[in-house]
This record gives C-alpha cells, structure tokens and sequence, in this order.
C-alpha cells in the first residue's frame, strides 16, 4: 500500500495498486469519509490486510467508526471487510442487500449489522444524507456510488478508472494522453457490455451524472479529480467505437504471470 492522504478536508485516500506487466498501474482506494458519523468506503486487497488496517487506524480509530459503505462485493473493495468489522463492532455495513447475502455464503456476515441500500436511499451520518447512485458504468449489479450533495462529491466506484503508467495522487497530474488511454483501457476490460448499449439511453444515463455537477470524483481506480467531468464523460461516450478488450490465452497469461512480484508466503 502506499501511504494515506488528503484528497479533501473530509476525505481520505487509503491507496494501492495492481502493478500489471507491459500493461500499467491500476490504481485501487478505499477512502474515509470525516462525517459526524465516519464512514469507510470499501476495504482494499486482501492481500493487504494488515497494512490497510494500519492505514485505517492512522486516519481514524477502529472505535470511532460508525459505517462501513461496501460499493459492491469484488475482491479489490472486500478486501478487509471481515476483520474491519470484527474490530469495529459498533460500525454498520450500508451495502446492496443482495450483495449482502452473496457475501453471507463466503463467510459469516452479520446480516443484523446490514442497512441495505436501493438506488436513491439516502443515508443519515450525523451531519449530511449520503444518496445511493449508479454509477455511469459498472461491473457488478450490486454496485451502488455515493453522492455526497453536502460537498458535491461523487463515488463513481468503478466508473472514471484507468489503467496508468505512473501513479498520482491527483488526477490533473497525468498527462491528458495517458489519461484518456488509461480509461479507455479500463473501462473496455472493466465494462464489456458497454459495446451493447443503446447510444440514445446511455446518453440520458451521462446527462444524468452531469445533471449532479459534482465537483469532486472520488473512483475506486483513479486519483481524485475535481473540476468540470465533462472531460471525464466525453471519454465513456466514446468506449462504443472503441476496440473490445480481449483477455489473454494461457501461453500470454502464463508469460504475464512470471513477471508478477509475488510477494513472500508466511
């Protein structure tokens, strides 16, 4: 993991990343939200166990927690979520209740500690409403964003992520070209079905996103962003001309996965 940081006054970054060879950086964050009552937005890798977990505690005490938002069930944002909640017993899982229920036959969730969100479902932490969005495009039909209207700011969770040669802390600090070909990258390999679509109703679907005029993005996979994401939505609207992502065949992924660090087992 690399070290926390500020992305707003009352939002922290808990950041890592998938180093892919010959393919780039996929960035993956978690982030806490400074609420009346704080809020953990997703649990990493867990690969990364206990160094997220220390990451957590430098920014906010277990004990002090008082929600867990699961965007959805994949294993880059359930990384920690069994042990954040066996070490903050106070916190309340905010996620789709049927990913809640996927998740109750991997491993012992609590379901009594769920409060489950449907799309537009507003959630009371102390001092603002947190509403339950969709995301533009996503991977998985539990997903559910975050629109923070007390700050204008948007969880795309997956959606607005890319696949980067360098890592950032700010999204204004990579370059225009990398940018647009990191996210048209990963959003090929992350939203195969963006090909499928109906150009008519997608478009209302990205006027819908500029209708919040956010001015903070916050995604699962790509530095904070602030500003206009009229940039941001020109670029899903061109993924329908762009080439589909192929995955690779066992000899290319047998080649990719001899360049993996892999770090020490025990």
């Amino acid at each position: 993991m690399q070290e926390p940081y500020q992305a707003s006054p009352d939002v922290y970054v808990l950041p890592t990343h998938l180093a892919v060879p010959d393919v780039g950086n996929i960035p993956v964050n978690a982030f806490v939200l400074l609420a009346e009552e704080p809020v953990l937005i997703d649990t990493g890798l867990g690969i990364d166990g206990p160094e997220f977990l220390a990451a957590l505690e430098s920014v906010i005490p277990l004990r002090d927690l008082r929600w867990i938002w699961l965007t959805h069930d994949d294993a880059d944002h359930t990384g920690s979520l069994e042990r954040v909640m066996q070490l903050a017993p106070q916190a309340r899982l905010a996620t789709h209740g049927q990913g809640a229920l996927r998740m109750s036959t991997w491993w012992p969730l609590p379901l009594d500690r769920v409060h489950a969100m449907a799309l537009d479902d507003r959630l009371h932490v102390g001092d603002r409403d947190l509403v339950a969005i969709r995301p533009p495009v996503f991977d998985n039909p539990t997903t559910t964003g975050i629109y923070d209207r007390s700050t204008g700011t948007l969880f795309s969770v997956d959606a607005f992520g890319a696949i980067l040669p360098e890592l950032a802390r700010d999204a204004a600090d990579i370059p225009q070209q990398d940018l647009t070909n990191g996210m048209v990258a990963w959003a090929t390999f992350d939203v195969p079905w963006i090909h499928l679509v109906d150009e008519g109703r997608f478009e209302q679907v990205l006027a819908a996103v500029r209708a919040l005029g956010p001015s903070h993005v916050l995604s699962s996979h790509l530095p904070p962003a602030s500003g206009s994401i009229d940039g941001f939505l020109e670029i899903l609207r061109s993924l329908r001309d762009a080439e589909p992502y192929v995955a690779p065949g066992h000899q290319a992924f047998d080649d990719l996965v001899s360049q993996l660090e892999r770090p020490p087992l025990g």
